[in-house]
């Protein structure tokens, strides 16, 4: 998970390219890793990304919130501060090394919970700024790009059925080991990829959730007879 940042109102918004929604369909794995990356950098839990919790705490990436809890799990309060100050996810996740005491049992128990209630929140509260093409040059002169606002639920649900696989090249926990360009190839020698896997199992509740939703609008379409 070594790289980050969805956005809210508050904090400036991480541009993404219009070509997300090219990249995102099709049957083969969706590789992502760097959050600056413009294609699938929002997948990143380092994207910037302020979202709030059910208690009113605010986190300003994913990561803040994996290593604020990690450290809540441990009864390391302190380090849990810091980490909640921390300009970036990169001293964020700095922090969460540090937590004391520190049990591998137990932090491979609550992980990947952690990591999902996170997960859960950044792809339901935040967006992204997408540069949209106007079109080609008209009368000698270019034309500029438009912005629209981009939800982060809208573009995980439009990954469909792909498989959403970290490739960090540093991590074989989080992620596969290796770099994108090398994946295909490498396959069987592919790490853990608990990111992605968690990620993934976000987005089928959030597909449960828009079946729900779609299912409710017929009901309500529906006519009532009057014997």
């Amino acid at each position: 998970m070594e790289p980050a940042t969805a956005t809210s109102e508050s904090s400036p918004r991480a541009e993404i390219s219009t070509n997300t929604t090219t990249t995102t369909t099709g049957t083969s794995p969706l590789f992502f890793f760097r959050e600056n990356d413009p294609e699938t950098g929002w997948l990143s839990q380092w994207y910037p990304s302020v979202f709030t919790d059910g208690d009113g705490v605010v986190y300003k990436t994913a990561e803040h919130y994996m290593m604020y809890h990690k450290a809540l799990l441990f009864n390391d309060n302190s380090t849990a501060a810091e980490i909640l100050a921390a300009e970036t996810p990169r001293e964020a996740k700095a922090l969460g090394r540090v937590v004391t005491p520190f049990s591998v049992p137990l932090w491979e128990l609550h992980r990947s919970r952690i990591v999902s209630d996170g997960t859960y929140l950044k792809f339901t509260s935040c967006h992204a700024v997408a540069q949209q093409d106007n079109g080609g040059p008209s009368d000698g002169e270019s034309v500029p790009s438009r912005e629209r606002t981009v939800s982060l639920r809208a573009l995980l649900l439009g990954t469909g059925a792909r498989q959403l696989v970290e490739a960090s090249p540093f991590d074989r926990v989080w992620g596969i080991g290796c770099a994108a360009a090398v994946a295909p190839r490498r396959r069987r020698y592919w790490g853990m990829n608990l990111l992605g896997k968690v990620i993934m199992e976000v987005r089928g509740l959030l597909e449960q959730e828009e079946e729900v939703v779609v299912v409710g609008r017929e009901g309500e379409g529906g006519s009532s007879v009057v014997g």
